[in-house]
């Protein structure tokens, strides 16, 4: 386990080692493990000319809200798919999750053309709105909202409790572990989402992170140093959340697949 621990954190390592080299120093053969002078100056350009500071809000905000709506969607979609009986709920399910085999790609070109029409492109909003109500959300939580027994529910409605009130004050609390492992999961695919928000986002205002690394390209001389850097600045807000709530993520699934 030790050995495998050392190569899966190794490119790790040299992540954050390559952002603090000069560009010289990446390529060296013998590679440089740890630089001689660390140089803080990478970040420096990257927050002070290169405007990375509110690119980094804004793939924060998008992913935080994008994660909010969707989780309230899901939950929902799931608890209905779950728990309640109306027409056409096998052949709509089967729909839903029919859904997944369909690839974003061949959505990209109606999406566009319809967003446009909606001027929702340069716009973050453009980015939120098509995956919020995704079919494996909706299927991760019905399985959870399933082994919730149907006798704890009858007897809320008994007490006059609302259909919103239930989901709020029943489904919520004893989903925690679900919606933190869906949360995580939704948040880190925001996050590192990069093909839709390509073609919708045209400003550097509205750039994320996963966009302004690649725009940091260039064909002459492409800045490996910058590129490390920012490829630091992206990694650690994900490695921060997975360590911080890893028990939550490592409960949810193992329930998840318990109860499937």
């Amino acid at each position: 386990m030790a050995l495998l621990s050392v190569i899966m954190l190794f490119p790790l390592f040299w992540l954050f080692s390559s952002s603090l080299k000069d560009i010289s120093e990446i390529f060296n053969n013998p590679p440089i493990w740890v630089p001689e002078r660390l140089h803080w100056e990478n970040f420096g350009e990257l927050f002070g000319n290169r405007g990375f500071g509110r690119i980094a809000w804004n793939s924060l905000l998008l992913s935080t809200v994008f994660t909010a709506a969707a989780l309230l969607l899901c939950g929902l979609g799931g608890y209905a798919f779950a728990k309640y009986s109306f027409g056409g709920k096998k052949v709509l399910f089967i729909f839903v999750l029919a859904s997944l085999m369909i690839p974003h790609e061949a959505t990209m070109v109606p999406l566009f053309v319809i967003y446009k029409q909606l001027h929702l492109i340069d716009n973050i909003w453009g980015v939120i709105l098509p995956d919020l109500a995704n079919a494996f959300g909706i299927f991760f939580m019905r399985q959870y909202c399933m082994a919730l027994p149907d006798e704890m529910m009858e007897a809320a409605r008994i007490d006059g409790c609302t259909e919103f009130g239930l989901f709020r004050k029943i489904i919520l609390p004893n989903l925690k572990s679900a919606f933190a492992a869906l949360g995580i999961i939704l948040f880190v695919k925001q996050w590192n989402n990069f093909l839709w928000p390509v073609v919708v986002l045209r400003s550097k205002e509205n750039m994320t992170l996963a966009v302004a690394l690649k725009a940091l390209e260039d064909n002459n001389a492409t800045p490996y140093h910058l590129i490390m850097a920012g490829s630091v600045i992206s990694v650690l807000p994900l490695l921060i959340i997975v360590l911080i709530f890893q028990k939550q993520l490592i409960s949810g699934l193992v329930e998840g697949s318990v109860k499937g």
